[in-house]
C-alpha cells in the first residue's frame, strides 16, 4: 500500500514538474512586415493567445511559454506540435514555412504533410483554378496522405491520423466555398466528400483539437446536399442559412455526438443569437445538452453579454425574501413604477445615501403607484447582520436579501459594478433607467414624478 501511495505521489510530483517546464521558439520572419507574432493554444477547437513575441530589426524573434496540454498549436497560421520542453525552430515565409536546426520528430512530420499539401492550399488562392483542377489533386493527395507515422511518440501518431483526416477536409472546403467561375454538379463530386461521416466527427472529442473544428463540422453538413446523399441526414440547402441547420437540430447527430461535443456545438452556436429573446428561445432548446456547471455558466455569461440595459427593455426579473423569508419578486409589481436601491451593509457610499432615501420615501408615501425596493449583496453569511442593521437604522420599503445569488441573478445582468445602484421600472416592467440619480441628486424627483405621469 505504502509502496502504490509513494509511485502516485512520485507520478504526480513528475506530472507537475513537466507541466512547468517551458517550450521555446525561435524563429526568423521572411514575410513582409510584421511587428509581432503570436502562438495560440486550441482549446475546445478556438484559439487561445499562449504567448507572443516581438519581431526585431533583422526579422527574428523568440518566445517561451508553458504548454498546458501536449498538442496542436498555432504559429501565423500554421500547426506545430510542443510538448513541455520541446523547442522549435523555423523560418516563415510568404505562404509556407520552412524549418531550421533541430526540431521534434513531431514537428518534422508536421513540415513533411504541409509540404504535401502546399499543392491544393495554392490552388485556392488562384481565382481562375476550378474544381476541374482541384478534385483531381484533392484525390491524388488523399492517396499519398496514408503513409507510415512513426515518430517515438505514440499519442502523437494516434492523433496526427485524425488531424490529417481533418486538415485534408479542412483545405478542401475552403476551396469550395472560395468563389469560383465553375461549380460542380452532384455526378462530379469524387467519392472522397461521401466517405466524410460527421457522425464519426462529432463522436470523436479530437475534433476539439483541431483548430476550428466545430466551424469545420459546421461546414461540412452541407456535403450530403451537394453530393446527392441528403437523403441520409436531415439538412438543408440554403448556405445562408444560421450554422447549426442540420447540426444542433438533428437528433440523430446530435446522439452521436460526444457530450463534450455535443455541448461545445450548443455553445458554439449560441454566440450566433444576437439577440435576448432569440437566444432565449435557444437556450430553452439545447441547454439540455450541457452537462457541466461550467458549459452552463458559460452560457449564462454569452446571456449576460447580451442584456443592453437600455431604456424601454423588458427590466430583468428577479426574486429574493424578506426578513420573515417572503420572497418578492420585481415582476410582483407590475402597474407601479419601481425605484431600486441595491446596497450592502458595509458600503459607506450606500449609507450616505440612506438620510436622503428615508426622506425621498416619505415625499411619496401616500403614492400607492410608486414602490421601493431595497436590496442587499451583502454575503449570505451576514444576513443576520443585515437583519440588525435594518432594524436598527429603520429603513422602510421593502427590503431584501440577495446574499449570495447576488452576483448572477442582479449584479452581472444589471451589469452593476459598484454600490449604491439605483435602478428606475416603469408600470409597464420596462426599464427607465439601470443607473438612475440617487436619491441626493437634485434630478430625483422630477424623473420619478415623470415617470408616474405615464
Amino acid at each position: 500500500m505504502k509502496r502504490s501511495l509513494l509511485c502516485f505521489a512520485l507520478f504526480m510530483l513528475t506530472f507537475s514538474v513537466s507541466a512547468q517546464i517551458s517550450s521555446t521558439v525561435e524563429g526568423v520572419w521572411e514575410k513582409g512586415k510584421s511587428k509581432n507574432i503570436k502562438l495560440f493554444a486550441i482549446e475546445n477547437s478556438n484559439y487561445k493567445e499562449v504567448a507572443s513575441s516581438r519581431v526585431d530589426e533583422n526579422g527574428r524573434f523568440i518566445l517561451a511559454f508553458y504548454p498546458a496540454k501536449e498538442g496542436f498549436y498555432i504559429l501565423d497560421n500554421y500547426n506545430f506540435y510542443f510538448k513541455p520542453g520541446d523547442k522549435l525552430s523555423v523560418k516563415i515565409t510568404d505562404g509556407s514555412y520552412e524549418l531550421t536546426g533541430k526540431n521534434t520528430p513531431e514537428n518534422k512530420e508536421l513540415s513533411n504533410w504541409e509540404q504535401l499539401t502546399t499543392p491544393l492550399k495554392e490552388m485556392r488562392k488562384r481565382s481562375r483554378a476550378t474544381y476541374l483542377d482541384f478534385f483531381p489533386l484533392l484525390e491524388k493527395t488523399e492517396k499519398e496522405m496514408n503513409y507510415k507515422i512513426n515518430t517515438p511518440n505514440k499519442v502523437f501518431n494516434n492523433t496526427f491520423i485524425k488531424y490529417r483526416e481533418l486538415n485534408l477536409l479542412d483545405i478542401a472546403m475552403n476551396f469550395l466555398f472560395a468563389p469560383r467561375t465553375a461549380h460542380p454538379r452532384r455526378e462530379d463530386f469524387p467519392d472522397y466528400f461521401r466517405k466524410i461521416d460527421l457522425k464519426k466527427m462529432l463522436a470523436d472529442p479530437f475534433v476539439l483539437d483541431y483548430p476550428h473544428g466545430l466551424s469545420l463540422v459546421g461546414r461540412s453538413k452541407i456535403l450530403p446536399v451537394w453530393t446527392g446523399e441528403s437523403k441520409n441526414i436531415k439538412t438543408g440547402n440554403d448556405l445562408t442559412a444560421s450554422p447549426e441547420a442540420g447540426i444542433i437540430d438533428n437528433e440523430e447527430l446530435m446522439n452521436a455526438a460526444d457530450p463534450i461535443v455535443r455541448a461545445e456545438l450548443v455553445l458554439l452556436y449560441a454566440k450566433n443569437k444576437k439577440v435576448l429573446v432569440v437566444f432565449d428561445q435557444y437556450a430553452d432548446l439545447y441547454s439540455k445538452y450541457l452537462t457541466t456547471d461550467e458549459q452552463r455558466q458559460r452560457l449564462k455569461e454569452q446571456r449576460f453579454s447580451l442584456i443592453k440595459n437600455t431604456k424601454g427593455d423588458p427590466a430583468i426579473d428577479f426574486t429574493f425574501a424578506d426578513v420573515n423569508g417572503k420572497p418578492h419578486a420585481l415582476s410582483d409589481f407590475k402597474g407601479k413604477v419601481v425605484y431600486v436601491d441595491v446596497w450592502a451593509t458595509w458600503c459607506g457610499p450606500c449609507q450616505k445615501e440612506m438620510p436622503h432615501l428615508k426622506k425621498l420615501e416619505a415625499e411619496y408615501k401616500d403614492n400607492a403607484n410608486i414602490v421601493f425596493i431595497g436590496v442587499s449583496v451583502d454575503k449570505g453569511k451576514d444576513m443576520q447582520k443585515w437583519k440588525e442593521f435594518l432594524v436598527r437604522e429603520k429603513l422602510p420599503g421593502i427590503q431584501i436579501f440577495a446574499g449570495d445569488d447576488a452576483s448572477e441573478k442582479l449584479m452581472k445582468p444589471y451589469k452593476i459594478s459598484g454600490i449604491p445602484r439605483f435602478v428606475l421600472v416603469d408600470k409597464n416592467g420596462n426599464l427607465i433607467s439601470a443607473n438612475a440619480p440617487r436619491p441626493s441628486s437634485p434630478d430625483i424627483r422630477t424623473v420619478l414624478n415623470d415617470a408616474l405621469k405615464k
